[in-house]
Formats: structure tokens, sequence, C-alpha cells
């Protein structure tokens, strides 16, 4: 049993208890390995209580270091061959630990996920927005592989599904990483009640969904690099699409600047911001600004071209054919921006990703 824990002193005896009251009639008894990131709470501490009276290792870390990378030395530490991962807040149930181990040791299964979303799976009074969120990634991951609750933290795994593979600890969900890159022939789904912690507060937030985001583009380009390197660059690209309409609009609406015009304006800001971000983030470059920047301005200077060429058909020629009231011009000028930004975007990813950063995209293959 492989469990991270960081500010979980109050569930740490109950879910023990429960673990090898799970466990007490089926064979040896199991090996828990608590890897703690330095809980102010004193969870550390009472789980070295618990390795007194019970079969825990613990793995006291020197901070908040992350749950990935938890999982990670906890396998390092464990013994069994079977590993179980399990959060320590009580969501996920141990009373479902011995069906699936059992699936692995039966061998109809090299991997086995506790899982919210097949036929007698259930989720305990989540609110809407936990809901909206949980579907999001869900349907993030979804592309990775066709197991229905890939976001599950409640998995079992046969210890050579991990052996030799390098895996990233960067992301909160090892889990989706195993799936993704582990070695096995079958996952098995099981049902399980997804219940509310008992105590203690949730470790989701804004920071963590960030790193969530990051993790699955990481694993889009382990499997497929070009999508996921179009993903990191459509979405910068939406948010520049936001700054230049943004741009477009106070310009047009605010300071009565010709709209031509006003588009240069929106394209110099978003773009640069467009440049940093790729930089940093899709590409990981390592090339030197100097020459890089020119190069997406050139690159980006034709998408400019035909944004314009669209944008003055669009607003002289078919919007006005169309019968439009007058009055709301600036918002039809916005409209045909989005139409010219989307029909340039394919083009300004290939020419970036051959010329702008093509050594880093060829180091990255």
């Amino acid at each position: 049993m492989i469990i991270p824990t960081y500010n979980e002193k109050d569930n740490l005896d109950e879910l023990v208890q429960r673990i090898f009251r799970s466990l007490s009639s089926s064979g040896p008894g199991p090996e828990i390995v608590i890897i703690d990131d330095n809980s102010p709470d004193g969870t550390g501490a009472r789980a070295d209580e618990l390795a007194k009276t019970h079969n825990i290792k613990v793995l006291h870390r020197s901070g908040k270091l992350g749950l990935s990378s938890a999982v990670m030395e906890g396998f390092a530490a464990a013994s069994g061959d079977i590993l179980v991962v399990m959060d320590a807040d009580l969501s996920h149930p141990p009373e479902k630990i011995p069906e699936m181990a059992r699936q692995i040791a039966d061998g109809k299964a090299e991997m086995v996920v506790g899982s919210r979303h097949v036929p007698g799976g259930s989720i305990e009074n989540w609110p809407f927005y936990r809901k909206l969120v949980s579907k999001g990634a869900t349907l993030l991951a979804r592309p990775l592989t066709k197991v229905k609750d890939p976001m599950s933290g409640f998995f079992a795994i046969k210890r050579s599904v991990v052996e030799g593979v390098k895996l990233d600890p960067v992301g909160y969900k090892i889990g989706l990483e195993i799936l993704v890159k582990g070695k096995y022939s079958n996952v098995v789904e099981v049902p399980i009640h997804f219940a509310n912690r008992k105590a203690g507060q949730s470790k989701l937030g804004g920071a963590v969904m960030l790193r969530y985001i990051d993790h699955v583009t990481t694993l889009y380009e382990h499997k497929r690099f070009w999508l996921a390197k179009y993903l990191k660059f459509a979405f910068i690209g939406g948010i520049g699409a936001v700054i230049n309409l943004l741009v477009l609009w106070t310009s047009v609406e605010v300071f009565n600047v010709y709209y031509l015009w006003a588009a240069v304006l929106a394209f110099v800001i978003a773009d640069t911001n467009n440049f940093i971000w790729n930089r940093l983030w899709t590409f990981k470059s390592k090339g030197k600004i100097r020459f890089q920047y020119p190069q997406f301005l050139l690159v980006s200077a034709d998408g400019l071209m035909l944004n314009l060429i669209i944008l003055w058909a669009l607003v002289e020629q078919i919007l006005p054919d169309l019968g439009l009231p007058q009055d709301r011009a600036s918002f039809y000028i916005v409209i045909a921006q989005v139409i010219a930004i989307f029909l340039v975007s394919i083009f300004n990813f290939i020419a970036n990703s051959l010329w702008t950063f093509g050594e880093d995209v060829r180091r990255g293959k």
C-alpha cells in the first residue's frame, strides 16, 4: 500500500484500521508505505506511532515535494509485487483493495483502477464546480487512454508495469502517467464509491490544475508529439486572441482608431505575448531570443497580411451585403477578427515549428 500524505493526521488512524481489517482474511497482511511531506499537523509523527504496532514503513521528506514523486519513492521502498496507491483522506474505500489485488493475482490484469465512472461507481455529493473540473480534466485525458476514470488516484499495479519505465514526477496524477507509459496488456476498472474527505482540506487549487494541464500536454507529447505541440500552441493562441480582440475593440470603440491600424497594434501586442509563452512552454526553447523573436514576428507577419485581407473582405464586402445594422459595426469587426485569427493559426504553427523553433522540435522528437 503506497499512501502519500500531507496534513492527514486526523484521517490516518481510521485509514490504517480499515486497510488491515479489509485484508485480515486474505493471506499475509499488507505492507503500508506512508510517504509524508513534512506535514505541519504532525502526520509524520502519528505515522511513526502507528508503525510501532503495524507493518508500516514511514518515509519522511523535507517538504511538500508533490504527490507523484512521493508515490515513486513509495514504489522503491515497497517490497511487494502488487502495489496499491490510494489517498489518505478516506475518499477511496480500503474495502475494495482485496478485489483490486485479486484481479492482478489471478492474472486478469496488470493494472486495476478504482473507478467512479463505471456501472456501480459513484461520487458523494460533489458541488457543481468540482464536477465541472473533474469532467473537464477527464475529457482532456480521454485521447490518451480508454479507461473511463483516468483521473482516479486509487489503483493497483503489478510491479513489472513500472519497472524500467521513466516516469515524470511533475504531475499529481501519477495513475494517468502509468496508464500512458506503463508496460501492461490489460487494465480493469472496478467500481468504487468516492466519498468526501472526513477531515482536513482539499489540495485541489488553481496551481494544481495548471500543473495538471502541463502534465497532460507532456503525456500527449509522449504519445502524439505534434498534437501535443499544437494543443499548447492553440491554447496560447487562444489567450493571445483574447488580448488581440480586447486591444482591437478598445482602439476602435474607445480611441476611434481606424480598424486596420488597430488590427496592426493588436497583432504586435498579442504576438509578443504568444512568443514569450510558446518559447517557455510549447517548445521549451533554448535558442537565442534575438534570433527567434524576429523570426516569430516574420512568420506572424505573413499571417497578419492574411488576417488583414480576410478582415477587410469581411468588414467591407461580406458583412455589409448581409444587411447588418450599422450601429453594431464594432461588434461585427470583432467577429470578423475571430474568423481571421482562426484561419491563420495552423499556418503560424507549422511555420514556427519548422523555422523559429525548428531545432527545439527536432531535439524533442
